[in-house]
């Protein structure tokens, strides 16, 4: 025999999953872009004070990952990993926000800020999306 769950127990339940999926930081972040223009993303973390460097990387469809952008906190020195398909078409800025230049549609995929101390790694996606023009 099927016990019945109140209107008020299924409301309770709804909204503690609603807060739970609705919290900041836990859903996606869509930068959208035209065609041809600058890909903005900043990093939407706080930068913490022992902070010892700052990444870039994106995920390939098989959920690896691949660097493209390292800024040390403490150099202040920017260094852009070989990957071809972004060759001379990034910028990471001192707060961390990394801007790509010519949006192409293969620039479509989700790339992560992560901010790394000695203690802990931190990191917020972004979902990029490109539009025609």
């Amino acid at each position: 025999m099927a016990s019945k769950v109140s209107p008020s127990c299924r409301l309770v339940f709804c909204l503690l999953i609603s807060a739970a999926v609705l919290r900041p930081g836990l859903g996606w972040y869509t930068v959208n872009s035209a065609y041809g223009d600058t890909i903005i993303m900043p990093c939407r973390l706080d930068v913490p004070q022992n902070l010892m460097f700052g990444k870039w990387k994106y995920e390939k469809p098989d959920g690896s990952p691949v660097f493209i952008a390292f800024r040390s906190s403490t150099k202040k020195s920017v260094q852009y990993d070989d990957v071809p398909e972004y060759k001379d078409r990034l910028s990471l800025s001192e707060n961390y926000t990394l801007s790509i230049t010519n949006a192409k549609i293969s620039d479509e995929k989700r790339f992560v800020c992560m901010l790394v101390t000695e203690d802990n790694v931190f990191e917020a996606p972004t979902l990029v999306k490109v539009f025609s023009k």
